[in-house]
Order: structure tokens, then sequence, then C-alpha cells
């Protein structure tokens, strides 16, 4: 069982299967009612006017909701499958490309005889899976979710989804580095390999964010060192340690990464001022990085403050 701490309990429109519905009290006229019943799946509706508490991530959004109600409904119909690849992913709040943030269900089972033909359904069939359940949904267990997604992601991509599955980004790990690896050695046989065993390298514990990944490996691509996740830095001012998101300890040089979210909470910006003023207190520079940033003037200013050669 894979749970996040940061879900709450939200109403979800209750499913039903068409062929029970006067069972269920349904009339056929509301069943057709596609504004009061309409379709989730062929062969299963949602009752918007009776709803059941269900668990979600504190995040989730429209997107998200409708992933799991098809998800369920797909589990209503077909009571051993559980959902795969790039709906799994999202399933688990992992940063993807926009070409995979869309309403095509990947599904798998461990049946060789079920078969979907379903628009948007696409279905795997294999005995070698590994179940799991996370906030009370069948899915595939995250590691082997990951390597699945080499058949679609770049070396960049996998590496934001791996530091993102072992992070902290949207609430405890759901997976380690270790397992990452022990799956991709488990497979002789995959789709993007090379891009996998490459990313899996590459994948750092206790990052927060895409961002933070991005500029991390941005850093390696134009011949930087590699900059540490978190270092730990001790301040009188901030009483303890702080943790900027990426730093280069000798130089006491920290990069931050500020989203439009930090402007937009007077709370966060007010944790963010109090930290880089305990990180100048502690002999530390702060290189402030936003999506406007121009990447070739800081990286001038990281090869400076490393005594690194301009290019």
């Amino acid at each position: 069982m894979y749970n996040s701490r940061k879900w709450q309990r939200r109403d979800f429109p209750r499913l039903f299967r068409v062929g029970q519905a006067e069972k269920i009290g349904i009339s056929r006229r509301r069943m057709l009612d596609e504004e009061r019943c309409p379709i989730v799946l062929p062969g299963v509706r949602m009752d918007h006017s009776n709803t059941e508490s269900l668990r979600a991530p504190e995040w989730a959004d429209d997107s998200w909701i409708w992933d799991s109600l098809r998800l369920r409904a797909a589990v209503l119909k077909f009571p051993h499958v559980m959902a795969d690849d790039a709906t799994a992913a999202r399933i688990f709040g992992w940063p993807l490309p926009p070409r995979l943030m869309n309403d095509r269900l990947y599904l798998c089972a461990a049946d060789r005889n079920l078969r979907i033909r379903m628009a948007k359904v696409t279905l795997r069939r294999t005995q070698h899976l590994t179940p799991a359940h996370w906030l009370d949904l069948p899915v595939l267990v995250p590691a082997e979710v990951f390597i699945r997604l080499g058949a679609h992601l770049d070396v960049a991509e996998l590496v934001q989804v791996g530091d993102a599955a072992i992070g902290n980004w949207h609430g405890p790990p759901q997976t380690t580095i270790d397992d990452l690896a022990a799956a991709l050695e488990s497979h002789s046989r995959l789709m993007g390999r090379q891009n996998l065993v490459k990313a899996v390298s590459l994948i750092r514990p206790g990052v927060d964010s895409p961002q933070e990944t991005g500029l991390r490996l941005w850093a390696v691509r134009v011949g930087l060192p590699e900059p540490t996740v978190h270092p730990q830095i001790e301040s009188d001012l901030a009483r303890g340690i702080i943790e900027p998101d990426l730093g280069y300890e000798d130089a006491r040089l920290a990069l931050e990464y500020d989203s439009e979210l930090h402007r937009e909470s007077a709370k966060q910006w007010t944790r963010d001022i109090e930290r880089d003023e305990a990180l100048v207190d502690a002999g530390w520079t702060v290189l402030k990085v936003t999506r406007k940033t121009d990447y070739r003037q800081l990286e001038a200013k990281i090869r400076k403050k490393l005594g690194l050669q301009q290019l």
C-alpha cells in the first residue's frame, strides 16, 4: 500500500454499471440523462446526485479526478486490472510532459485472456507484474511504472520523474533508487533501456520539484560541476540547518529556484527572505533562478564564483 501524507477526503460521484442501474434504484430515464449520469467508460456511468467520500491527494486537479474515476470504472467492469504506464504515473502525481497528460487510459492485467476494446484504452497483458495500491487505487508498483516510461521519455524527462518518485515533491517518496535499479536489472528487454540506465545514474534523492531537477541537469549539460541537492548549512540566524535547493559547498554558492507560487504565498515569500538572509550571514552567495532567468548569464556567474574558465 502506497499512501501520501498530503491527502484529503473528497466527494466523488458514485459509479455504477449500466446493467445494475435498476437494482440500485436508478431508472432508465434518469440513467440516460447525460447531465445527471454521464458516461465514464462504455457500460459504466456516474451518478452526480449520489456521492461517496474517497481519498485524493491535496494537489489533485480535475484531470487527476477524471483519471481516478476512469480507473475505478475500469476496475468495476474488469475487476483485476490496474493502472499502468502514463496513467499510473499521473495517478502518482509524477511530472510528465504535455504529450502524456492526456485522457488515454493505460491498464495492465495478469489475465492473458482478457480483452478490452474501448476507445482511448490500452491494455497490456503480462504475468510479470507487481500490483500495489495508492490511495485505494490499484496501480502497478512504482518502480515498474518508471521503467515502462522509458518507451516514451527522454533522459531528462526520466530524471525528472525519477527525482519526483524518490523525492518529496507530492508527498513522501514512493520508491527508492535501489528499487528503480533493481526493476531495470530484472528486465532483459526494455524499450528505452539506454535512456533508463542513463537516467537512473542521474537521479538524486531529496529533490523537491521538477524545476530543481531541471536546474541541476542544466548545470551538468553546460559543463559545470553537478551541484549538491540540499546542502546542509549551519546558521546562527536560522537557529538550525538551512537547505537551499542546490549548492556548491566549497565555493559557498547556493542556487535557489523561485517559482511564481513563491511570490503568491506571503508566508512562503517571507520564509524565502529569511532563508536567504541566513545564508548570506553564513558567508554564502545566493543566486536566484526563475523561469525568466538568462541562463547564459547564470552560467557566467557560476563559473566566476567557482573559479572556472569562461566559455
